[in-house]
């Protein structure tokens, strides 16, 4: 039983989410979570590449990256209502290595994703698990019927992992930074052509209740 993620829970139900499989857990991070992670993203070259820039990961690779991305991951947990946005701690043998979003997208049947492993656990497939993952909660659970992503453009790892899970691109714009991005969308039944068989998602229904009510 994990006392603070339970605690959590009953105050914001989204940390009662749970997505598995095949050793691959997602859960909304507890602090001691957010620690782990921010650890990652403050380690130079610990996201991106020495040479690759972006707002998400803030891949410069110092105190100040970790300090950011933690501000944010706070700033960001809200009581979910009918505007929603979960972060998941992505961990692999009880060991954290990435993070993931899943959000209200524009419109209510719609989703927005996020991703990122740590540089060190990349190209043995776990990004496409996890955003496969977070797709089955949004399709299958929530009643997506679209999901959206993007990504810089010469984030090519990230653009290979939407275009493999069955994304297409919708057009390029730049993000307010400054950032070019390529902007993708997937809908159900593209996604059911790739969805990975036994997934286990817990925690759906205190969730599900919660964003169906107004925020106030």
């Amino acid at each position: 039983m994990d006392l603070v993620r339970d605690d959590l829970a009953a105050l914001y139900p989204q940390f009662g989410l749970r997505i598995a499989h095949a050793g691959l857990v997602l859960t909304p991070p507890t602090d001691a979570e957010l620690l782990d992670l921010a650890a990652i993203v403050a380690e130079p070259g610990g996201v991106l590449g020495p040479d690759e820039a972006h707002y998400v990961t803030w891949p410069a690779g110092d105190d100040d990256a970790a300090r950011n991305f933690l501000e944010r991951s706070w700033r960001l947990r809200t009581a979910p209502g009918d505007t929603w946005f979960v972060a998941f701690a992505v961990q692999e043998g009880g060991r954290v290595v990435g993070h993931a979003t899943l959000a209200r997208g524009d419109g209510p049947d719609a989703v927005w994703t996020t991703s990122w492993i740590a540089r060190a656990e990349q190209g043995r497939g776990l990004g496409r698990r996890v955003r496969l993952m977070l797709l089955d909660l949004a399709f299958d659970h929530l009643g997506a019927t679209r999901a959206v992503t993007s990504a810089a453009e010469d984030n090519a790892a990230s653009l290979r992992v939407s275009q493999r899970c069955g994304y297409r691109e919708t057009h390029r714009a730049p993000h307010a930074d400054g950032t070019p991005e390529v902007h993708l969308a997937l809908t159900p039944g593209a996604w059911r052509r790739r969805r990975l068989d036994d997934v286990v998602v817990e925690g759906v229904e205190p969730f599900r209740a919660a964003i169906s009510r107004p925020s106030r």
